[in-house]
């Protein structure tokens, strides 16, 4: 093969390159591709805004972890399950403080004064939000857990003044809202009922589906219109399926044909407290066609090849055809177990890999028995993206 410039690559007209670009897949790709010659490489910053947004949801996350040699256990490290590698590569974050959400590349974090801190470990660029009302534990310890999930509505960094940022927090958990440039949250207070009584209810998860901010706890999932104006949020929701069964942990995810699904996680929690997934349920939402409820609820019994990532991070789909090495109809999930402040002898070792079809259960990241005082892992989509707030 010749050199660039006898073959002319180099120089192929841009519309060529950017028809390449859109058709990669990984981000090592879109990496490589800038990676070939100066003229390639400006053609990959100018559309590595546009590459990052078309390409986020299709992105197999990585597993923080903590570095083999963490003599100051102040970084971690990157674990890659599709090549069964861990990467040298350093992030400075603490792997003793819990994150409480990863979404679009970022992680979040909780201050002693209950403010949130939005992260992005590969720029190193941080935003500041202001505290969460009502979040007001002693310790940072507790603090961190009182906020159990918090998610973004765009990349930060692409869309710095264009993002909501949506919070479940509190003892009886409550949603609250942000959107870039405002001062203070916009919470929704609401007194649950549980038809269990000896059960509390628990808000598990949100997610931002096609403009709205869908929720769900243990026995509902809410559908809320959060319309941004100068200030502050205008919040309205409605509830549109209230005849969930109960189970201990509920996921919304999106599917890479852009269906909505609800997952039900099954634990089992022995008499010392221990924890243990025995089991995944998985159900397509339909909704109708003005989106104004839920129409019906279908129990799947494959992911239509999907690959998913469940946790403390921003629940993920991809298709496992697109990333080798991805085992397709199933779940990779990690421990988020956040219902009280309880760290295992062994370690938060509820992390593995759930077969939708055959209910067979395995492996991806065994943790080193050295790191069991360590918190949660957590997925998270790697990003090329800086920060420009």
């Amino acid at each position: 093969m010749g050199s660039l410039e006898e073959s002319n690559w180099a120089w192929l007209p841009k519309n060529l390159l950017d028809m390449i670009l859109d058709n990669l897949v990984s981000l090592s790709e879109f990496v490589r591709f800038g990676a070939v010659c100066k003229p390639w490489q400006s053609v990959a910053m100018e559309n590595k805004f546009k590459f990052v947004q078309n390409k986020f949801s299709t992105q197999v996350p990585f597993l923080i972890v903590p570095l083999k040699d963490n003599n100051d256990g102040e970084r971690r490290s990157l674990y890659n399950i599709t090549h069964n590698k861990l990467y040298d590569f350093q992030l400075r974050v603490p792997y003793k403080e819990r994150l409480c959400g990863s979404s679009h590349g970022w992680l979040f974090g909780i201050e002693k004064s209950s403010s949130v801190t939005i992260m992005n470990p590969f720029s190193g660029s941080t935003i500041e939000l202001p505290p969460i009302d009502s979040v007001v534990s002693a310790s940072i310890d507790e603090i961190s857990f009182e906020v159990t999930k918090v998610i973004l509505s765009a990349n930060p960094a692409s869309s710095p003044n264009d993002y909501i940022v949506a919070a479940i927090y509190g003892i009886h958990p409550n949603l609250a809202f942000i959107q870039a440039g405002d001062k203070a949250w916009t919470c929704i207070h609401k007194e649950w009922t549980c038809i269990d009584k000896e059960r509390s209810m628990l808000l598990c998860d949100v997610i931002n589906y096609k403009g709205r901010i869908f929720a769900v706890d243990s026995d509902k999932v809410l559908m809320i219109d959060v319309n941004r104006r100068v200030g502050a949020l205008q919040v309205e929701e409605k509830e549109i399926a209230p005849q969930i069964v109960h189970t201990e942990r509920m996921y919304l995810v999106e599917s890479s044909t852009g269906e909505l699904l609800l997952v039900q996680r099954i634990l089992e929690i022995g008499d010392d407290s221990q924890h243990a997934t025995s089991g995944f349920k998985v159900f397509k939402m339909l909704l109708d066609q003005f989106e104004e409820g839920l129409h019906m609820l279908v129990e799947v019994k494959n992911l239509g090849g999907d690959t998913m990532f469940l946790g403390d991070n921003h629940s993920i789909c991809v298709l496992a055809s697109k990333w080798p090495g991805c085992e397709p109809n199933s779940i990779y999930y990690t421990d988020d177990y956040t219902d009280c402040i309880y760290y295992p002898p062994s370690g938060r070792h509820d992390m593995g890999i759930f077969n939708i079809v055959n209910g067979s259960f395995g492996t991806h990241y065994i943790l080193d028995p050295s790191h069991n005082d360590m918190l949660p892992s957590i997925w998270i989509v790697p990003t090329v993206l800086g920060s420009s707030v």
